[in-house]
């Protein structure tokens, strides 16, 4: 299955990397106040249809994440708005760490850059995480997050 970067016009057909970059203001000893995370996608997983996708059809995606922590993601997408053009995602993280939801949505008119993601869960060392997630396509394999906490 062919791949390219979450916010770019082919994303429909499936979706790219994911990696993150964490700061915190929480008083907490087990949340990292830092965390970098490089994210390549996983050719074997992922999934869309063989056509230009239509509204309600859903494209899911999975990555291997490395840096500061290791894991993967997985992530779904389902099209929506008119001309098919947006996707809304959620996304989970599963780190050594712990795990990190999000969900926003993307636009497939190109690169993106600084696409805002709510955080919306975590457990382990980011149990009760909340915040916003900027999200930065590197390139067709690779993803920047990064993530702000709410304290």
């Amino acid at each position: 299955m062919r791949r390219v970067s979450i916010a770019s016009a082919a994303v429909v057909a499936a979706l790219g990397g994911l990696a993150l970059v964490v700061t915190t203001g929480s008083a907490d000893s087990s949340m990292p106040a830092g965390l970098h995370l490089v994210s390549k996608e996983q050719k074997s997983v992922g999934f869309g249809p063989n056509h230009k996708p239509r509204q309600g059809e859903t494209v899911g995606f999975g990555d291997a994440v490395s840096g500061d922590d290791s894991g993967t993601d997985r992530g779904i997408c389902t099209v929506i708005g008119t001309g098919r053009n947006q996707a809304i995602c959620t996304v989970v993280v599963r780190l050594s760490k712990g795990t990190i939801t999000a969900l926003g949505t993307v636009n497939f008119t190109g690169p993106g850059k600084n696409v805002p993601f709510a955080i919306t869960g975590g457990t382990g060392a980011y149990d009760g995480a909340s915040g916003t997630a900027l999200v930065t396509d590197a390139n067709a394999s690779t993803t920047d997050l990064n993530i702000s906490f709410h304290s």
